[in-house]
């Protein structure tokens, strides 16, 4: 008898240091003049929020939790007020934080990636707070002069804010935070760095990251990213430094099912164009193509625009509805289609300007003006 409790004596000590070897972190706070609250705290599984733990405030408003982590790995972790984010942290094994919630704003304590996070996130919602009113302000413009100077304020905060982000990647090369920075978008169709030289930054930050954490699956994503720009960017490379540069011919149904191929519009300037008609912003970049077509077209200007839409039917329905007058096509493959590999396309809208000889000018102007002014040279 003596010998068999003795024998679980043991086991329970076994597992309670079982339990204390599992990598943790400690959480606590306070939110300011509320008591018995509920706030759960929710663990970010990559591209979705899953819920850990319900947290009851005692009647001074004050919460605290361990929270596991198995992985050894620091991890984002957030808490909600019902449908409302009240905090963002990231836990590393050991880390002891503590959170002050006050006037729906809140300061972090003991952990200086929580601070990155919160800074990185503070001056982002800023910006896209800017971006957001000013596309308002557009939208509602009584003038084409006045929708010129907004779309002019709009790029100083987008060039100011990607300015801001990568001073704040180059601060913390280490930190996991600096791993999704470089996914941060302001709307679908308007990612934060779009240009290919962006490439040659982000690939520094992902090597500092993959020396530090390479298992994370947040700097795997960025490693595939990296990758991905790192072929778009040498094949711009490739373009620029040809002395005659060809071009991947197409050949794709139209509407009517009839295969029309690019290659055949050589002579012309081209605006070889990708785009979805699921994007409701979509229809104001065709809006703007369409009046550089009817500027244009009578002195060669032709415009061989690409769908990436899945659901061909709505896509032939967005061509007929908006009466676009050049050449649409789709092969109904979406994101395979081969099209989108031939001209490495990772984002839609996108276009290429390709000159009478068939030389790719130009990638992914979309400004109005700067893309007429490109045109008029090439024509």
């Amino acid at each position: 008898m003596k010998i068999r409790n003795i024998l679980v004596i043991f086991a329970v000590a076994a597992l309670m240091m079982g339990c204390h070897r599992q990598p943790a972190a400690v959480v606590t706070g306070t939110v300011e003049g509320r008591s018995g609250d509920s706030l759960v705290l929710m663990y970010l599984a990559f591209n979705t929020l899953e819920p850990v733990d319900t947290l009851v405030t005692d009647a001074q408003g004050a919460f605290r939790c361990k929270v596991a982590l198995p992985s050894g790995l620091p991890e984002f972790y957030y808490l909600y007020e019902g449908q409302t984010q009240r905090a963002a942290v990231v836990l590393h094994p050991g880390d002891r934080v503590n959170i002050s919630i006050k006037d729906g704003d809140y300061s972090v304590e003991g952990s200086d990636d929580s601070q990155f996070l919160y800074d990185a996130n503070a001056s982002f919602a800023a910006a896209r707070g800017e971006m957001l009113s000013l596309t308002e302000d557009y939208l509602g413009a009584s003038s084409s002069s006045l929708q010129k100077d907004i779309r002019t304020r709009m790029g100083r905060v987008f060039v100011d804010y990607k300015r801001t982000a990568i001073a704040q990647m180059m601060e913390h090369p280490k930190s996991i935070v600096s791993a999704i920075l470089p996914f941060r978008q302001f709307s679908d169709e308007l990612p934060v760095f779009t240009e290919h030289t962006d490439v040659l930054f982000l690939r520094q930050i992902c090597d500092s990251l993959l020396a530090t954490y390479p298992s994370s699956p947040y700097v795997r994503a960025l490693n595939d990213d990296v990758k991905s720009r790192t072929n778009l960017f040498e094949l711009s490379q490739k373009m620029e430094q040809a002395e005659t540069v060809g071009f991947p011919d197409l050949v794709l149904p139209d509407v009517n099912g009839e295969e029309q191929r690019l290659s055949l519009l050589k002579g012309n300037v081209i605006i070889l164009s990708f785009w979805s008609s699921g994007y409701p912003d979509h229809k104001m970049y065709n809006h703007n193509l369409m009046d550089l077509y009817a500027k244009y077209h009578s002195r060669g200007l032709e415009i061989y625009q690409v769908s990436l839409d899945p659901d061909k039917p709505m896509w032939a329905s967005a061509v007929r509805t908006q009466e676009l007058p050049w050449i649409s096509v789709n092969d109904g493959l979406g994101s395979l289609s081969p099209a989108r590999t031939a001209y490495n396309i990772l984002q839609v809208p996108t276009l290429f300007v390709i000159s009478r000889g068939g030389e790719v000018v130009s990638r992914n102007v979309v400004e109005p003006a700067e893309l007429e002014k490109i045109i008029q040279k090439c024509l």
